[in-house]
């Protein structure tokens, strides 16, 4: 099957008065129709820049670079503004990070909603909301942001986004991280329930594997800027190759006894995108020498492609 994005050592970097500082480095994935793509890693890793670029909504001080960036065959890097604007919203839809921030305090919901899906009638309004589990606020729409939950707030994003619009690409960028478990639960019910209606493919971002694990086909892990592994979900959780990958796993409560101690990775991401070799190689228990010297390439170990010098020997 064709993919309906092919990326290519994407890059980001952001011009500062100390230099340009890389954001995402030689990024290359594809994504096939009707798959689900999770991205996962620390804050700070890169993956809502990357959704960023995807959309060309970067900041005026941002560099992107690409080998191919192109979208059911259209080079989104080449692409005019106009071209990219008729593609944004229409066939690549996002759900943005922060529900309590991302719609005008000051305007009623209703009207807002009527705004993001222009022409539709009130009859279309309400099967829209209904659909995703908000019938009981129909009565509610002249209410302003605040007067929501974030999980209602949330799903109207979601309503716009993806139902009303029905992208063949939606990127939900950390959509559950200020819900609740059981609203989180429900959340993650309808993207799936979207992507077998609608058929959209997607990239979901978040920085926590028990969510990715729930509604990825494949996995892709990103550390300082770079895609570090990707492999089918099952694959990743099974066998995980990247020492990264498998401290993040390693972090998770639910891979721990009650009352053993959680283990955690040590260090911080910060400045590892400036580092000459392998940027995890500070935080890594299987460092070897050429770790700090040499940019490991991508490999195949498994069925899972990796960067990392050590891949083999310690999976």
């Amino acid at each position: 099957m064709s993919a309906l994005l092919s990326v290519r050592d994407l890059g980001v970097a952001f011009r500062t008065r100390e230099g340009d500082v890389p954001a995402v480095r030689e990024v290359s994935f594809d994504l096939a129709r009707g798959e689900i793509l999770g991205l996962v890693g620390e804050s700070g890793s890169g993956k809502s820049t990357l959704l960023t670029a995807l959309t060309r909504m970067l900041p005026p001080n941002a560099r992107l670079d690409a080998g191919r960036l192109a979208f059911d065959g259209a080079d989104l890097v080449k692409l005019r503004e106009d071209g990219m604007r008729k593609l944004r919203g229409d066939r690549i839809g996002l759900i943005p990070q922060r529900p309590m921030t991302s719609l005008s305090p000051v305007t009623p919901v209703g009207r807002q909603l009527r705004w993001h899906l222009d022409g539709l009638d009130d009859g279309r309004l309400k099967e829209l909301l209904a659909g995703v589990g908000l019938g009981a606020v129909l009565d509610r729409l002249d209410g302003y942001p605040h007067e929501f939950s974030g999980g209602q707030l949330q799903r109207l994003l979601i309503a716009v986004a993806a139902i009303g619009k029905r992208p063949d690409l939606l990127l939900a960028d950390e959509p559950t991280t200020t819900l609740d478990a059981t609203v989180q639960a429900q959340v993650l019910r309808l993207l799936l329930d979207l992507r077998d209606e609608i058929g959209c493919s997607m990239i979901f971002v978040s920085h926590d594997l028990g969510v990715i694990s729930q509604v990825s086909d494949r996995i892709g892990v990103m550390y300082a800027g770079r895609l570090v592994e990707l492999a089918p979900a099952a694959e990743l959780f099974a066998t995980p190759r990247h020492p990264y990958t498998r401290a993040l796993l390693d972090a998770m409560p639910s891979r721990h006894r009650r009352g053993e101690p959680l283990r955690t990775i040590p260090g911080t991401v910060t400045g590892a995108n400036r580092l000459a070799g392998c940027p995890f190689a500070p935080r890594c228990a299987s460092v070897a020498e050429r770790c700090h010297e040499e940019n490991p390439e991508v490999r195949t170990v498994g069925e899972s492609l990796v960067r990392c010098h050590v891949a083999e020997e310690s999976a």
